[in-house]
């Protein structure tokens, strides 16, 4: 099991990792929070895989998660998952933004995401799904989100993509490519040229009931999609906004200039 924990401190913030099948790898910290890396430690996912990822930010504090390479759901006789439990502070943000999760044929494989909301704590999430490497299908495929807050839930969801189930009338057809962002705990504004419930050329964005919106896009892969990076960029930068984050490398100083040299000096005197 992975585990990343963050909370605001003097100087810079309290950051404590734990590896597991992912390693974290700190990209950047300050007093408020941490921007860390998740690099795999091993091929993922192999038939039988379980990887679990457990993340708490602390009150005031915030998170960002950087996927550093995608990852691949390969075929095998097990079923394989990968699965993220989030817990977010009053006043803390979290962002996560994965690279592509790409189920290869005859692979059977859950994505689960469990997130927790305390107070005014709010989580930004994109999630890529690429059904079937270069010239493939694609196996089965299911994802879940159960998204919670004080208040009761916030938005939960459970997408069946299976072969026998994303060929019905509605789902994915033979489209391959799924881009979701998922704001909880604010309402960040939508992406231009798009309405509640209207779809352009594959996407789809609407608010949820209480504190969140969602935008997701569909295709036939996601090299064709740049509308979601660009909401993702958008509503991370609102989300961290009010926290006053610095380089953790401090720039560096211009090198000393020599002083003006005398007049005498100046002209040989």
């Amino acid at each position: 099991m992975t585990r990343i924990s963050v909370a605001p401190g003097p100087g810079r913030c309290y950051l404590r990792t734990q590896d597991g099948r992912l390693s974290a790898r700190v990209l950047h910290r300050d007093p408020h929070g941490a921007r860390v890396g998740l690099i795999a430690n091993g091929a993922l996912l192999l038939s039988g895989d379980r990887v679990h990822v457990e993340v708490d930010v602390a009150d005031g504090a915030w998170l960002e998660v950087v996927e550093a390479t995608g990852t691949v759901a390969y075929r095998g006789e097990q079923p394989s998952s990968w699965t993220v439990d989030a817990t977010v502070g009053d006043g803390a943000a979290l962002s996560w933004g994965s690279l592509p999760f790409v189920v290869s044929d005859n692979a059977t494989t859950h994505r689960g995401t469990r997130m927790r909301l305390r107070g005014t704590g709010r989580a930004l999430l994109q999630e890529k799904v690429v059904l079937g490497r270069a010239g493939q299908v694609g196996g089965d495929l299911t994802t879940s989100l159960d998204a919670v807050d004080g208040t009761g839930p916030l938005q939960v969801e459970h997408l069946d993509l299976s072969r026998s189930a994303r060929v019905l009338p509605g789902i994915l057809g033979r489209l391959r490519a799924l881009d979701t962002v998922t704001a909880l705990g604010w309402a960040p504004q939508p992406p231009e040229g798009l309405v509640a419930g209207r779809s352009g050329a594959g996407e789809t964005w609407f608010p949820l009931d209480r504190s969140g919106s969602v935008f997701r896009w569909m295709g036939d892969g996601l090299f064709q999609d740049t509308f979601g990076d660009r909401t993702f960029r958008a509503w991370r930068a609102d989300l961290l906004a009010g926290y006053p984050r610095r380089d953790a490398t401090p720039p560096s100083r211009a090198a000393p200039q020599p002083p003006a040299p005398t007049p005498a000096a100046r002209f040989g005197g």
